[in-house]
Order: C-alpha cells, then sequence, then structure tokens
C-alpha cells in the first residue's frame, strides 16, 4: 500500500465528515473504542465478526488517547483484511520499522496535524521539538509530516533529529 493511500484515506474521511477527531470518525464509522488495562499495550485494533473495536490503554494521557486511536483508526481503514486473523497490536507507537506501522503513523499525522498550522510554524523557523511542542505530539510525527509534506512538493529546510527511522 502507498504511503499516498494512507494520507489520501485521512483526508478523505476528515472532508466527508466534516471532522478530523479520531473519535468522532470512529462513531461515525461504526468502530466501537474501548479503554481498558492492556498491559503495556498503548493501543490495538481488533476486527471480528464485522465488529471493529479500538481497544486504548487506560493509561494515556488525553493528547496520547487520541494519537494512538487515529493510528489505529489507520489500521482500521487501512488494515482490515490483516486484522481478520490477528490483532493489531500496539506497544510502541512510534515504530516505523515496520510498513503496516509506518502507514497507521502516516495516517494519523495527516489526520490530525494540519498541513497550514505545521507549514505555518516551520516557516517562522520553528524546531521539530518547538513545533511537537506546541502541536502537542511527538517530535518524530513532526519529522514524518515535514517529509509528506516535502513528498508533495512543499518547501520545507528539512530538519534536524536524531531518529533515523523515518527512511523509506
Amino acid at each position: 500500500m502507498a504511503v499516498d493511500y494512507a494520507e489520501q484515506k485521512a483526508f478523505a474521511l476528515s472532508k466527508k465528515f466534516y471532522t478530523s477527531d479520531p473519535f468522532e470518525l470512529c462513531e461515525c464509522l461504526g468502530v466501537t473504542v474501548q479503554t481498558d488495562d492492556i498491559g503495556t499495550l498503548k493501543g490495538m485494533y481488533v476486527f471480528i465478526k464485522r465488529n471493529r473495536y479500538i481497544v486504548l490503554s487506560d493509561r494515556l494521557d488525553t493528547a496520547m488517547r487520541k494519537l494512538v486511536c487515529a493510528h489505529e483508526l489507520g489500521h482500521d481503514q487501512l488494515h482490515r483484511e490483516q486484522a481478520k486473523y490477528s490483532f493489531i497490536q500496539d506497544s510502541d507507537l512510534i515504530d516505523m520499522n515496520d510498513r503496516t506501522e509506518f502507514e497507521a503513523n502516516v495516517f494519523a499525522v495527516s489526520l490530525l496535524i494540519d498541513d497550514d498550522e505545521f507549514l505555518g510554524l516551520a516557516r517562522e523557523g520553528e524546531s521539530v521539538e518547538q513545533i511537537a511542542r506546541k502541536l502537542n505530539t511527538d517530535p518524530n510525527l513532526v519529522i514524518l509530516k515535514g517529509r509528506l509534506l516535502k513528498n508533495r512538493g512543499f518547501r520545507l529546510t528539512a530538519f534536524e533529529h536524531k531518529a533515523d527511522f523515518l527512511k523509506y
């Protein structure tokens, strides 16, 4: 599955339902969201007998719950067929080495981080960490958003950061 497809899927959903809130989108799409003690997992996506569930850890703060919900919704929209055979479990949301996790992150970033807001901060010269703080997200996801925008032709200076797992 192409990265472009994951981006477009997120954009299409937010346009269709007039929201980028993953909880509202889950409600519109008939995906049940539950919070529970799931050990070290941050979230999981389950598809059983045509019923779709997202289970979020009860240990997550509000911002992380929103991010994990968006990520798991990405699995629903992009990897539902795979979930028929096994649960998709996420203990480390920022795992970019696995293609399905990377695609779910692309979906989440495309859904949650507004292009114009991001571009405004980037053009003001804000660092990755500053943008992450202002957008209340992980710096690695800020880097991912920057790369996605560059791939779409936006002129951005390269973000310097210690992580190198976003190569694709």
